[in-house]
């Protein structure tokens, strides 16, 4: 099946158009948790695609329990290039409250063993788990930025219907974080993970139909990296602002065009923040298109 399905996705592509790299991925579950033989025949099975050079990688995403000797060299042996663990937390105590028995030394070896290995490592983090707080997600962010990963993926928790955190949902043990709350967490870890030039690649899960109609509550927003993106540049100009000694009762700003509509924020509502903060008048952005960095104008 997943030949046929493989083959039929890359006949329908537009090869005018094909990206410089195609890479496929076994997502949504631990892939070196599952027995050997299935991995295998799995890994096996788009090796046409990968000696064609149609398919130049492959990622896998697992969990460190699931990472040794054994199985690194199965997914060197098939042309892996990327792994990436659901990591979660790094505080052992909340991944002892959502049931994930791993504890930080754990996670240390797998990521030093994948490291050894030559793949690329990928790491993903959840705040807002039961037991997690601001200082906790602040240690976990510190932890992962010392793993030194080539990038980061972050997913706001969520209750979601027929799993145990909904069992502890109802029983009124867990309540989620609000999404105010959430924005600012995440936004604080995406600007540390930049200064340390890890790429965060994603930010907030895909609203498929399948989540919409399981969700029950939690920090979701269809445009939740949009929302950090603009919290982060509100700070921008909030600091930029601040530098100014005489303020006059209008600004404006030049900010690059690429970033506009952070700057601007959901229905600009960061225009509305900084002339409130400051009490301006008014406050333009006027967006030029070789600018790098915000500047005041007036």
């Amino acid at each position: 099946m997943i030949r046929e399905s493989l083959r039929t996705y890359l006949e329908g592509l537009d090869h005018n158009f094909l990206p410089d790299k195609r890479e496929l991925a076994f997502f949504g579950g631990s892939f070196t948790g599952i027995p050997s033989e299935r991995q295998e025949y799995l890994l096996s099975s788009v090796q046409p695609w990968i000696l064609s050079k149609q398919i130049q990688s492959i990622r896998v995403s697992t969990h460190a329990l699931f990472i040794d000797e054994a199985r690194l060299s199965l997914l060197s042996k098939y042309s892996v290039e990327t792994v990436e663990l659901g990591i979660q937390s790094t505080d052992d105590e909340v991944l002892r409250q959502v049931g994930r028995e791993c504890s930080f030394e754990v996670v240390q070896s797998a990521v030093s063993n994948i490291r050894k290995k030559g793949f690329r490592l990928g790491l993903q983090l959840m705040p807002g788990l039961p037991g997690d707080s601001e200082r906790i997600f602040k240690k976990s962010v510190n932890d992962v930025i010392n793993f030194r990963p080539d990038f980061v993926r972050i997913y706001p928790t969520l209750v979601i219907k027929n799993t145990g955190l909904y069992g502890m949902y109802q029983q009124g043990t867990f309540i989620p974080w609000s999404l105010e709350k959430m924005i600012e967490v995440v936004k604080e870890a995406v600007v540390r993970f930049e200064k340390a030039d890890i790429p965060v690649i994603r930010v907030g899960l895909h609203p498929d139909p399948s989540l919409l109609e399981n969700y029950v509550d939690g920090p979701m927003h269809p445009s939740f990296r949009y929302l950090i993106d603009s919290r982060i540049a509100r700070d921008r100009m909030i600091k930029l602002l601040q530098t100014v000694k005489q303020m006059p009762s209008s600004v404006t700003l030049r900010v690059p065009s690429k970033r506009l509509s952070n700057y601007l924020g959901h229905k600009k509502e960061n225009l509305a923040f900084i002339k409130s903060m400051f009490g301006l008048e008014s406050i333009k952005l006027k967006q030029e298109t070789t600018l790098d960095q915000l500047e005041f104008v007036a």
